[in-house]
């Protein structure tokens, strides 16, 4: 029976050296998207200050060439279009980032395996 102590210490000391390795890989997954969630918010929050801003200076120069809601109209439509295309690049680097800790899910298989190998071995 001290053999199979001597497996579950071991055991339980690889499942914490697992759940750390899961951590940091977790950790390193989930950083590129909270970049990728900052991008789409700080676009926002740009395209928002920046277009209040430049329609006003692009509708009052227009409005020297055609009326006022003209001007208001074909700029905002330009700045909606930008912000649309600025928040869907972020977006979709959302879509595509895989964030499951494979090389964690990888090393519990295999030590599953060694696990079992090693009870099998300890009951013979």
């Amino acid at each position: 029976m001290t053999q199979l102590a001597g497996v579950a210490r071991n055991s339980m000391k690889l499942l914490r050296q697992e759940l750390a390795l899961a951590q940091r890989e977790t950790v390193e997954k989930v950083t590129p998207a909270a970049r990728s969630a900052a991008m789409v918010a700080g676009g926002g929050i740009v395209g928002v200050y920046g277009s209040a801003y430049l329609l006003q200076a692009v509708v009052r120069l227009l409005s020297t060439r055609m009326p006022p809601w003209l001007a208001s109209l074909l700029f905002g439509g330009v700045l909606t279009v930008a912000g649309v295309v600025l928040a869907g690049r972020g977006s979709n680097q959302l879509k595509n980032l895989d964030i499951t800790p494979q090389k964690t899910i990888n090393s519990l298989k295999e030590d599953k395996e060694w696990l079992l190998r090693q009870i099998k071995s300890r009951l013979k």
